[in-house]
């Protein structure tokens, strides 16, 4: 950028400069329109080839019809060279599909370059396709004809690029040049010391204005020459008036010179008193005068551009005057100082002013030190300001160390070398590092972190990061090594930093110590209580457990220990037949006998074992993996009635009737097979438990879209309903009310669970004894991304190990 900003600044004259803006200007501009105009005249041209491609395409797929179903080939060869006569087309193939021939113009293989283009058209008889029209064509036309209409549109904007240049140089030498040209001539010539004549020239354009704005610039120039003359005077009066004056110092030729005003603060005439370093070293005061002299040569040695003194000088009536000198250096590229201008001005009242309030600082200092409160104060810069002895005594740093204002960092350092802190690291003071700036650290902290540990600044504060600041109160509590307990309160400054109160309170958090471990043993034991409890409520539900599962155990039993017996039996029929036939005494009614007895042997053996069986396969329903299962999506109503319909057979052996009151149209996606079998059990559930015998129900199964992307499925029946004392127990695993009448108590668990758990939904049920039973599901229409359909007993409060499951279990919850 600085090369071609010099480049621009070398450009000769304002006519240059203006055609190097306008000529790329205008150049870039056309070129974007054109080239904007020029995509879509060629979009515009292409998207009119293709229509016209279409249109051959369309036209000869018909004409090309009745050829090919009759296969005449002179007829398809006339088509395709018809087709070629159009100049867009770079190649046309036939292919016949019934006769598996294939027609190409012009070459044997049509193999289209890479900016060939295809149309196809299927040609059709009767729904029948006998063949495929393609038509390969290119877009030179397009290209070509493109081309001739920018070279013709390029000449007519040179020729305009070429006027608008013409005029535009004109209207510059107008509008600028003549004006300009006059506004420099005025300025050499008041460069020149001609005077400040104005620029005859009037216009009401900028330039014109600019013009306007220089002359009244060459009338205001002398009005502010009158105006400095003045200032001059004024600034001698304002000096006089602020009793300083000015002075400057020649170090090369050493040339001393003060204004008038200085003789007169100290009550000198303005010529009693020579302009020499010697005058001006005699009136210092003897106890300063070393030190004042020291600083002065100081001056000379350093590189500082300033510097501020305050000092005492005899005045005339022999009294001392306090003088604030403030002085500027000049020096040359080596650093060296040539020349020293500053000003002196008596600030004895200023002086006194700080000596009084310094008194009163003593004053305030003793009243701190005989407060039983320590205090601290903490200025925006972090040094500590004001303290007192009894701050000292409880922050356990020595008096000297707060008097000489250190740092608040520094405080924290001392205090954690110390172990003040012990071992506790949530001490406010340890993260507030207040003052130590960025990666600041406090006196003699280095060190203090571990081994191998971030480098921080001594307070647990990383290298590099900001001080902490304080912009609200706080109070905390700190515990000292020797057992003292002080209360530590922080308020913040408006003008930043903050003051501190430090109070021992030992004996009051001794006592509210006491009270607080009180009220802990007293939680304990209360949570204890809790714990008692709820191991007890557990005792009690496994005992239940236990005692339910023996009865289940009993039932399996059973139909086991007969079939074993008829086995036995029919074991020991089979031994004497066999004894029989060996001994040749067997007799025909021994044989019909044995097969009576075998026949009787086996219907036991295998109904007793299909009820085992069936009891078995209940258990194994509880935690089943439903592997077959899969998430789809699926209509509501239609997937209803299948699974009603599958459920037919069970239905038709009693007189009651199941009914479906659902809206169509309404989509899940979840999982179908978990859904069927919860209706398949509460259906099997109802006709086992709800209806006494030789009685005709009803069940209806009522679906509802919600608001919030949820169905809710209501399976009601007019039943004998559910006593009230077992309505919370129906879902529990086990529980059944017709243990001896082949109840297992696991259908309504394994419908909890499938609901809960592969549905995501929830289910609850209402029952009036005499009035029926309903089951309410509310279930999401798009199911959460889980785990296959499955069913655990360890939703339930007792916890038992998991086992397969079959689907569609018979053994249903008490309804």
């Amino acid at each position: 950028m600085t090369r071609i900003a010099e480049a621009w600044r070398r450009v000769p004259t304002v006519s240059a400069k203006f055609l190097l803006i306008l000529v790329p200007s205008l150049v870039v501009a056309v070129s974007l329109c054109s080239a904007l105009f020029y995509y879509d005249r060629y979009k515009d041209l292409q998207a009119g080839l293709r229509e016209k491609v279409a249109t051959i395409a369309d036209v000869n797929a018909a004409a090309l019809t009745n050829s090919l179903w009759t296969f005449d080939v002179p007829a398809i060869r006339n088509v395709i060279q018809a087709i070629g006569a159009n100049r867009e087309l770079v190649c046309v193939e036939v292919s016949d599909d019934l006769a598996e021939g294939r027609f190409v113009w012009p070459e044997s293989d049509c193999r289209a370059g890479d900016d060939a283009h295809v149309e196809r058209r299927t040609i059709r008889v009767q729904n029948l396709q006998v063949g495929t029209l393609t038509l390969h064509y290119s877009q030179d036309v397009v290209r070509e004809q493109l081309r001739q209409e920018v070279m013709n549109t390029a000449a007519l904007l040179l020729l305009m690029l070429a006027g608008t240049i013409a005029a535009a140089l004109a209207a510059l030498r107008l509008t600028v040049g003549r004006p300009l040209g006059r506004l420099i001539a005025s300025i050499l010539e008041a460069e020149r010391g001609g005077g400040h004549e104005p620029v005859d020239w009037g216009a009401a354009d900028e330039l014109g204005r600019v013009i306007q704005a220089y002359n009244a610039m060459l009338a205001r120039l002398g009005q502010e020459e009158a105006a400095l003359r003045k200032s001059e005077q004024r600034l001698a009066l304002a000096i006089t008036a602020t009793r300083s004056s000015v002075w400057d110092y020649d170090l090369h030729t050493g040339h001393y010179w003060w204004s008038k005003e200085f003789p007169a603060l100290l009550g000198y005439g303005s010529s009693e008193l020579p302009m020499t370093a010697a005058t001006w070293s005699s009136l210092l005061h003897p106890d300063e005068a070393d030190r004042v002299m020291a600083e002065s040569r100081r001056r000379l040695r350093d590189h500082a551009m300033a510097y501020t003194a305050v000092y005492r000088m005899r005045r005339r009536d022999g009294k001392w005057a306090w003088i604030e000198d403030r002085a500027t250096a000049q020096r040359d590229a080596d650093g060296r100082a040539l020349r020293l201008t500053g000003t002196m001005s008596d600030v004895t009242e200023r002086v006194r002013a700080e000596l009084d309030l310094a008194h009163e600082r003593n004053v305030l200092q003793v009243t701190l030190d005989n407060t039983d409160q320590g205090i601290i104060k903490v200025d925006g810069d972090g040094r500590v300001v004001t303290a007192n002895r009894r701050a000292a005594e409880l922050l356990n740093i020595a008096p000297e160390v707060l008097s000489g204002n250190p740092r608040f960092a520094d405080i924290v350092a001392i205090q954690r070398r110390q172990g003040e802190f012990g071992e506790m690291g949530d001490d406010p003071d340890l993260y507030l590092s207040f003052g130590t700036g960025l990666g600041g650290a406090g006196l003699g902290s280095a060190g203090l972190g571990s081994a191998g540990a971030e480098p921080d600044d001594g307070f647990g504060i990383p290298l590099g990061e900001p001080a902490g600041m304080i912009d609200q109160p706080f109070t905390f509590k700190r515990r000292r090594p020797d057992g003292r307990i002080v209360e530590v309160r922080t308020n913040p400054l408006p003008e930043g930093g903050f003051v501190r109160t430090l109070t021992d309170v030992t004996v009051e958090a001794r006592s509210a110590e006491e009270i607080f471990n009180a009220m802990q043993e007293l939680e304990r034991a209360y949570a204890d209580l809790k714990e008692t409890q709820a191991s007890l409520v557990q005792a009690e539900k496994m005992a239940s457990l236990a005692l339910l599962v023996a009865g289940v155990a009993h039932e399996i039993n059973t139909p086991i220990g007969i079939a074993f017996g008829c086995a036995t039996h029919l074991s020991g029929r089979t031994a004497m037949l066999a004894d029989a036939f060996e001994g040749g005494t067997m007799k025909k009614s021994d044989l019909a006998a044995y097969v009576a007895t075998a026949g009787e042997s086996s219907r036991l053996i295998e109904q007793n074992l299909t009820r085992a069986a069936e009891l078995i396969q209940s258990f194994k329903r509880v935690a089943v993996d439903q592997t077959s299962e899969e998430r789809r999506r699926f209509d509501l109503l239609a997937y209803l009635d299948e699974v009603v319909t599958s459920l037919g057979p069970t239905l038709r052996k009693s007189r009651h009737r199941v009914a479906i009151a659902c809206s169509p149209g309404i989509v899940m996606d979840s999982f179908p097979g978990a859904l069927s079998q919860v209706v398949t059990n509460l259906v099997m559930n109802a006709l086992t438990h709800a209806f006494p015998a030789d009685s005709k129900g009803h069940m209806v199964i009522d679906v509802d879209e919600t608001a919030d992307g949820e169905v809710e499925i209501r399976f009601a029946d007019d039943g004998v309903g559910i006593p009230a004392e077992n309505l919370p127990k129906v879902f529990e695993p086990f529980f059944t009310t017709r243990r001896g009448s082949g109840g297992s108590g696991l259908g309504l668990h394994i419908v909890f669970n499938l609901v809960t758990q592969s549905l995501g939904g929830r289910i609850s049920v209402d029952s009036v004894p005499g009035d029926g039973t309903t089951f309410t599901l509310r279930i999401p229409k798009t199911a959460a991304a889980a785990s296959p359909p499955t069913a655990s007993l360890t939703t339930t409060p007792l916890s038992l190990e998991p086992v397969s499951l079959e689907p569609a279990s018979q053994e249903k919850e008490p309804a």
